[in-house]
């Protein structure tokens, strides 16, 4: 495991830096690539009997991330998110694939079985299977009528320019998204910059450094965002963690923060008065309790101790991929802060075995 390390420079020194720093290309490359032929998919996916959004890990996340843009674009006709290996191993239910359903599944190395294997049962019930995958001729990809490659390239640790890359996806699906050049390359600049501008991150890592527990909180797209942090803040920062609303971390959970503690709060989807006075209010409440608080977001506020990073792209999908990209510095700058970053993971790939036996084979 590394020590601190001065500076956090995008591309470097550390695997998870080259590859955060990769996430926009990877972004503008997904979207370039569903120019063509990408408002064919959006008119699939809008007129399906029902979506069915199927991942797990990161790409789970993202989906729960994506949920409400698809919902907006079906006009709230179903749209579900499942986790592979429940729509897979779980009992029969009512949201058991059928024929008419759009079944998307997500998996950047296109290898999980769990994944793999629901795609497979997908296709089997009459569903029509659309893989968002790195891999564009692995096995995720040969279990899919439709594949949309999202360019990211080999990912060796945790998650990073995948999630963009797969989040973008969704959100060009969605309609949520521009694909023409001018809006890609836009988004690609705010991107970037956002890359470059680790300072923000370095601050909020001190918070992590010292951090006993990380509450990680937001409401819709936010709460997706938020999932995900927790997973990197479990892999790199190797510091426990829960992802809730605002609303559930309030009601219960709170009574078990301390000043020793940090809450990270993401506030990206399109501006809401009530949800800003519900969050200004939350910062009140852990000033009075002295917890720190970094907060994320188009506008962000801290009132009390804590960091403030904000997010220059415009509210929706592009400041729900430049959020996450902020909150992947925030875990890369804790875990060096720590000092528990390695490259690759202690456990998972190594202790952790693949379930191909439990969900291919039968």
């Amino acid at each position: 495991m590394s020590s601190n390390i001065a500076g956090l420079d995008p591309g470097g020194p550390d695997e998870m830096g080259r590859e955060l720093a990769e996430g926009p290309r990877a972004v503008a490359e997904t979207l370039a690539g569903l120019a063509t032929g990408g408002a064919d998919l959006a008119a699939l996916v809008a007129g399906a009997a029902r979506v069915q959004l199927v991942g797990t890990g990161a790409s789970l996340a993202m989906a729960q991330t994506a949920e409400a843009w698809l919902r907006h674009a079906r006009a709230g006709r179903p749209v579900l998110v499942r986790e592979s290996s429940v729509a897979l191993m779980g009992p029969a239910d009512a949201e058991a694939f059928l024929p008419g359903d759009l079944a998307i599944v997500l998996s950047q190395s296109g290898t999980s079985p769990e994944t793999r294997a629901a795609a497979r049962v997908a296709r089997a019930a009459g569903a029509i299977t659309l893989a968002i995958t790195a891999a564009d001729d692995g096995p995720l990809a040969r279990e899919a009528d439709i594949v949309v490659h999202t360019p990211s390239g080999p990912e060796g640790g945790a998650a990073t320019k995948s999630e963009l890359a797969a989040l973008a996806a969704l959100a060009a699906l969605a309609r949520a998204l521009p694909v023409d050049a001018a809006a890609i390359a836009r988004l690609r600049d705010a991107l970037e910059a956002a890359v470059t501008d680790t300072a923000p991150a370095a601050a909020a890592g001190a918070f992590l450094a010292r951090a006993r527990v990380a509450w990680l909180v937001g409401f819709g797209a936010s709460h997706g965002a938020a999932l995900a942090g927790a997973m990197l803040f479990h892999e790199k920062a190797l510091l426990p963690c829960a992802a809730l609303t605002p609303s559930g971390f309030r009601h219960g959970p709170i009574e078990a923060a301390t000043p020793g503690d940090v809450v990270v709060a993401l506030d990206l989807d399109s501006p809401e008065e009530r949800r800003a006075t519900y969050l200004a209010r939350l910062s009140r409440e852990l000033a009075e309790i002295g917890v720190p608080l970094v907060v994320i977001g188009a506008a962000p506020k801290v009132v009390g101790p804590g960091v403030a990073i904000p997010v220059a792209a415009a509210p929706g999908p592009g400041a729900a991929l430049e959020g996450i990209l902020r909150l992947q510095q925030v875990a890369r700058a804790g875990a060096h802060a720590r000092g528990t970053y390695m490259d690759g993971f202690r456990i998972l790939r190594r202790v952790v075995a693949a379930a191909d036996d439990l969900a291919i084979s039968r």
